[in-house]
């Protein structure tokens, strides 16, 4: 009877605040959710039940013609390849070299200060697109899937983070390391990675992000079809979708349509990141509340 009227009188305390704020929760999620539910629907239904149907809200009629258009054509296949292979690459290289020049950075190198001050300056400037541009073909990086990957190694903003959550560990577990006679290295990677896995997964899902997203080096940089990432393949398939349904069989034509081939290959390409994100959401929130309570 105590454990039931504490119960209820904690609820009888619930003040507007604490229906507000799930409510308003709830609000932004069903923003995100609505539109992609949408998109999938569309890609969903055969051309007669798009057209005929004025508020489409789930699909009356299944056919997926549309995702195997997609899924047929050589270009998204290779996209998807390319992508596959950046996104593995970035995520490997972005976070050798954030981890490295955040952990010595730490130390009381020579120079450490210039070369922090260097590193903070590119957040605010840069040497704008033509000297950039200029130098991607001077190192030889057009068509050539690297220059997806070279230009993203060191964020300054993922360095930050990453220095801020070894500030947190224990101090006392680097000097016992010490004491045994660790060098750098062997408390780095015996110590240091251990303690950062959240902040690595956190890392590790910015850089996938990252690459998985990446298109504007493809599109200024690839004059080759074939070594276009997905989202340049995406970009292609939205802006060219009638020209897609050219050339398929009547019967393909009678339920494929542009709009549906558009939302089928929005859906397809966004699909696998969504699918990641849950495995690594318990370590990002942990990574992100850890590596910004010290600075």
């Amino acid at each position: 009877m105590t454990v039931t009227t504490h119960r209820r009188s904690k609820l009888n305390r619930l003040g507007f605040g604490d229906y507000l704020i799930p409510a308003f929760l709830i609000f932004l999620a069903m923003l995100i959710l609505i539109p992609i539910w949408y998109v999938l629907t569309i890609a969903l239904v055969p051309q007669h039940v798009f057209f005929q149907t004025r508020l489409l809200l789930y699909p009356t009629e299944l056919t997926f013609e549309n995702f195997a258009i997609v899924f047929n054509n050589p270009l998204f296949q290779s996209g998807l390849v390319n992508t596959v292979i950046v996104t593995i690459g970035t995520t490997i290289y972005s976070l050798v070299l954030n981890i490295a020049f955040a952990y010595v950075m730490l130390k009381p190198i020579p120079g450490r200060r210039f070369f922090w001050a260097f590193l903070v300056f590119t957040m605010f400037f840069s040497g704008g697109i033509l000297p950039w541009f200029l130098m991607i073909v001077n190192l030889g990086l057009v068509n050539n899937l690297l220059v997806l990957i070279l230009p993203h190694g060191i964020s300054v903003f993922t360095v930050i983070l990453m220095q801020s959550y070894i500030r947190t560990l224990p101090a006392e577990c680097e000097e016992a390391a010490r004491i045994d006679g660790a060098g750098d290295l062997r408390v780095l990677f015996s110590i240091i990675l251990p303690l950062c896995k959240p902040m690595i997964a956190t890392l590790a899902l910015f850089a996938a992000v990252g690459g998985w997203n990446r298109w504007f080096e493809g599109m200024m940089f690839m004059q080759r079809t074939e070594l276009w990432p997905l989202q340049l393949v995406l970009r292609n398939i939205l802006a060219n979708a009638n020209l897609a349904l050219e050339g398929l069989p009547h019967s393909a034509r009678a339920t494929s349509f542009s709009i549906g081939l558009q939302m089928a290959a929005t859906i397809t390409t966004m699909l696998p990141i969504i699918c990641v994100y849950p495995f690594l959401q318990k370590y990002f929130v942990k990574g992100i509340t850890l590596g910004g309570v010290k600075g």
